[in-house]
């Protein structure tokens, strides 16, 4: 487009800074002239508002405001929240949270509480000392709970209930009260409702059990690690045990390797408890059934069930250093049984059938007849320490301090035969008679053992030992058998009756 005849096309630089300093005055809406103090002069211009919207920030400023509230708003919570917790930590370690506390623990357990040295933080709770005491008529008698450490849940602070994840106890100790032949009982009712003390676990790595009687301790379990879950997935609490030292008067000591137990209104069951020698980590002994300890005139009978144990876990060390060896349970057996009266004066009852287990052997040893009858058999040694692995059974029995092998089958083939009943008391006297059976082939005609021995009965010859004596020294009749006065008969067929014991014994050469 041609430029306009007004305006030239080309300008000097003159003419262009006349045109410059020009166009202000003559457009006034550009600005104004004005002169100053130093004689200079400039052109005023005015400021000019804008008009158009930005919206994009606008929403940067409204959001920015909304934060500010949001974090001031954040910051009163928090500070409102600290004072909240500190208020609630202030009277949780106060003496009025303690007493109610207490009182909420006594309508969880119905026991009487005494609570020492109790601490409080949002985040846990701590303890020295909480000592539980039952009233009469209860199974359970007194509670000792040492260095208790509870994670609680922030509720515990400001709701009607105690409640929490998990309480540990570093050490427990737990008694057993069984009441007196006739002496009313008042079990203490489970309550209704959510308990006001709850918490999902409680356990401890050393915890002692004591169920006693008014003559003294019955049983105690000591050093076991316990954990009780009131409720689980059955819906019964439970308790699982593992590791320990069991003792029981008069006993054996015995080891527990684990056990479970569920509780069911007034009634317990025990899933298994699986009890080991006291100085093996081989072979069991399983007890499980179903105790009533409210129902004092009903027998409580657990079953008992014994896989490789070694007898002297039972006999004891006395009386399992003659009579020796790894056992089984008879499984068809009804007797094996651990029973019991739920009442003070009881004493527990061990009955349990057994055989040999495999692999394994009874050993018998210590008895005078045995190198008697070594000496009398060409110098068999064999007889000195019999192993009877072909067939040995047998039924023991077991109350307070006196044990009894009764029904005894020992057989060992073309060898010895042992039948008959042992027994030995509280100062390890024994008693008993056992039958010997000896082959018929083995005893040579002619021999003083002929003098003795019976009629041959399905190949073997029989005859009848007393047994006396202490266990760390048995005795037998075997020498008084050969010395008692001939009848007419015996002396029709047995010569040599004349013949002393030592003669018929001294050996052969």
């Amino acid at each position: 487009m041609p430029a306009a005849p007004s305006e030239p096309e080309k300008y000097s630089i003159d003419e262009m800074m006349n045109r410059l300093t020009a166009t202000p005055s003559d457009d006034p809406a550009n600005g104004e002239l004005v002169t100053r103090s130093d004689g200079s002069q400039a052109i005023r211009v005015r400021k000019r508002k804008r008009r158009s919207t930005q919206p994009h920030k606008e929403r940067a400023e409204r959001n920015r405001r909304v934060r500010i509230v949001q974090v001031s708003a954040a910051l009163i919570l928090l500070l409102l929240a600290a004072l909240a917790i500190g208020a609630g930590v202030v009277y949780a370690n106060s003496k009025p949270f303690r007493e109610t506390l207490a009182s909420r623990i006594s309508q969880s357990t119905g026991a009487t509480p005494e609570l020492e040295t109790f601490r409080m933080n949002p985040r846990t709770a701590n303890s020295g000392k909480l000592t539980l005491q039952w009233p009469q008529g209860n199974v359970l008698d007194t509670l000792s709970l040492h260095r208790l450490s509870a994670e609680i849940f922030p509720a515990s602070f400001l709701g009607k209930a105690f409640t929490g994840e998990e309480i540990t106890v570093a050490e427990a100790a737990l008694t057993l009260r069984l009441p007196q032949p006739g002496e009313p009982l008042r079990a203490f009712p489970a309550a209704n409702g959510l308990l006001p003390v709850r918490f999902k676990l409680y356990r401890t790595p050393a915890f002692t059990l004591t169920l006693a009687g008014s003559g003294g301790n019955l049983l105690q379990l000591a050093r076991s690690e316990a954990a009780f879950a009131p409720q689980t997935v059955a819906g019964k609490p439970q308790m699982r045990l593992y590791r320990g030292d069991l003792g029981i008067p008069g006993w054996p000591k015995l080891r527990l390797d684990r056990g479970l137990i569920e509780f069911r209104g007034e009634q317990t069951d025990i899933i298994g408890l699986r009890l080991m020698h006291e100085a093996e980590d081989i072979g069991a002994l399983t007890l499980s059934g179903t105790v009533s300890p409210y129902q004092t005139d009903h027998l409580s009978a657990l079953a008992v069930s014994l896989e490789n144990f070694q007898l002297s876990g039972l006999l004891g060390p006395q009386f399992g250093a003659i009579i020796s060896g790894r056992v089984d349970s008879a499984s068809t057996a009804k007797s094996n049984t651990f029973s019991f009266m739920p009442t003070a004066g009881s004493s527990p009852v061990l009955e349990v059938a057994f055989g040999v287990s495999p692999l394994s052997a009874i050993g018998v040893r210590g008895f005078p007849f045995l190198a008697t009858l070594s000496r009398m058999l060409d110098e068999d040694n064999w007889f000195n320490n019999p192993l009877f692995d072909s067939e040995a059974t047998g039924v023991l029995y077991r109350e307070n301090s006196t044990v009894s092998l009764r029904d005894l089958n020992l057989e060992s083939k073309g060898r010895m035969i042992l039948r008959g009943d042992l027994s030995m008391n509280a100062n390890q006297a024994l008693s008993g008679i056992l039958r010997v059976g000896l082959p018929e082939s083995m005893v040579p005609k002619g021999s003083p053992l002929k003098t003795v021995l019976g009629p041959p009965q399905d190949g073997y010859q029989w005859l009848s030992v007393k047994i006396s004596g202490t266990a760390a020294v048995p005795a037998d009749n075997f020498k008084e058998l050969f010395e008692r006065p001939a009848t007419p008969a015996e002396d029709a067929t047995a010569p040599g009756r004349g013949s002393s014991f030592e003669e018929l014994t001294r050996p052969r050469r």
